[in-house]
């Protein structure tokens, strides 16, 4: 596949030079270029994507001269581009030339998102360019890959969940970890010594918990661990860092590749690319939020892909603005914390949004020790059913089940909760957890 040669491309080379380079820019400088790639799309837009050509269509004499500008377009989401789909598709597209993937479907509303090999050139390059601020290159250190990758049935067979793919990297797939094959993980992973690990948060918070209820001794000199494409909450990260005794690096990624963020050397907040595109937080009017501590909906202008661009696309997700600044002296945008999806809230009898992560995820209230895995399942507002998968042999299950109802009803008072026992939860196809599953349409 073209795909997998992207690194030899000049293309390549040169995207992952200018990134390097202009990682220290000032304020000025990034912006100066962001204005120049926002006119160039919008120059292409108003001619190639039918949904732009319409709607400027009566703006004849609307030109892009400052970032503000910006403000002119509509703000658009998911389920908007899903019932105009074919107007944000580009003229000059090339089916021989074009790569598709879908998003998770996490609120049951999955988008098919395409793009260009000049798309997977820049996207390779950002993950390139955030894993060098660590040190980290994919062809030189070794590397573990814990994702939903398939594992050839062969190898399933003899009862091996992972592959090496070549000298400096593992395959692990993420469907085959439990009690049972968790020792059998942790060895292949001592065996391998890997130098860095790139996974989902709630693989890496499965293995952890898995390791503590089994006791698992061993001896990894890991240096990272990088994770994407799920919300990310502390009290999962401080315990992963405990149990692997190395520093987690949370990246935001989605699959409509607009918006690229990532902690840095010094610090945990989300650090955002301003080479990508433009991220703005909206409230519930589409009004821009300024001010540190503002809480919103993460906003993305991308300037990557001309095959099917997002230009103020509302990403569903929750944010709060950070400071400034920030020691490394990068002129990025910063984002305190990613607090998930909206449909990652559950709603109280009175319609109030509580984030769930916060409650489930916090390591010194629930224990977990004695539950495989677990799903939150909401139809009714003021109603939560948990999904238990035990492990096999649990002794006293009602007693277990029992305590972590009374657990959770002390956390989530203004609920009524359902403890469900279920045989398996399963993981998606590309390996996320969806730990709820929210019923009542939110956005």
């Amino acid at each position: 596949m073209i795909v997998n040669k992207i690194y030899n491309y000049p293309k390549f080379r040169k995207r992952l030079f200018f990134l390097n380079k202009s990682q220290k820019w000032s304020k000025y400088q990034h912006e100066k270029n962001q204005l120049y790639n926002l006119r160039k799309l919008y120059n292409y837009v108003k001619k190639n994507v039918p949904f732009y050509k319409d709607y400027f269509s009566g703006r004849k004499n609307f030109k892009i001269k400052t970032l503000d500008d910006l403000k002119k377009f509509p703000v658009i989401d998911k389920n908007f581009i899903k019932n105009n789909y074919k107007k944000f598709l580009s003229v000059k597209m090339k089916k021989d030339n074009t790569f598709s993937r879908t998003t998770g479907g996490s609120t049951g509303n999955p988008l098919t998102i395409l793009s260009d090999l000049n798309f997977q050139i820049n996207d390779k390059a950002n993950t390139f360019h955030y894993l060098s601020i660590f040190k980290k290159n994919i062809k030189k250190n070794k590397s573990v890959r814990l994702y939903g990758d398939k594992i050839p049935q062969q190898i399933l067979r003899k009862k091996k969940y992972w592959y090496k793919k070549n000298q400096k990297q593992l395959i692990m797939s993420a469907f085959h970890i439990n009690s049972s094959s968790i020792k059998s993980y942790v060895k292949v992973l001592q065996d391998f010594q890997p130098e860095y690990i790139h996974s989902r948060s709630s693989i890496m918070f499965l293995m952890a918990s898995l390791i503590l209820k089994e006791q698992i001794k061993f001896n990894l000199k890991l240096e990272n661990i990088f994770v994407d494409g799920e919300y990310l909450t502390f009290g999962q990260r401080k315990f992963i860092e405990k149990i692997f005794k190395c520093r987690l690096i949370n990246i935001y990624g989605h699959t409509e590749g607009a918006l690229v963020g990532f902690n840095c050397e010094f610090s945990n907040k989300m650090h955002f690319m301003p080479q990508n595109g433009i991220i703005e937080i909206l409230d519930s009017k589409n009004n821009n939020l300024k001010k540190e501590k503002s809480k919103g909906i993460i906003t993305a202008t991308g300037f990557n892909n001309y095959m099917m661009p997002m230009i103020r696309y509302k990403t569903g997700d929750v944010a709060s603005i950070g400071k400034k600044k920030c020691k490394c002296k990068r002129n990025y945008f910063f984002v305190d914390q990613v607090e998930g999806r909206l449909q990652d809230y559950v709603l109280d009898k009175k319609s109030n949004l509580i984030p769930l992560a916060p409650a489930i995820f916090n390591y010194n209230d629930m224990d977990w020790k004695k539950i495989e895995n677990y799903k939150v399942v909401q139809y009714q507002k003021g109603k939560i059913i948990i999904q238990v998968q035990l492990y096999l042999k649990t002794k006293n299950e009602r007693e277990v089940l029992n305590t972590i109802s009374k657990k959770l009803k002390k956390i989530l008072p203004n609920f009524i909760i359902k403890i469900q026992k279920v045989k398996k939860i399963e993981r998606n196809t590309i390996g996320k957890q969806r730990y709820l599953d929210q019923k009542i349409k939110i956005i």
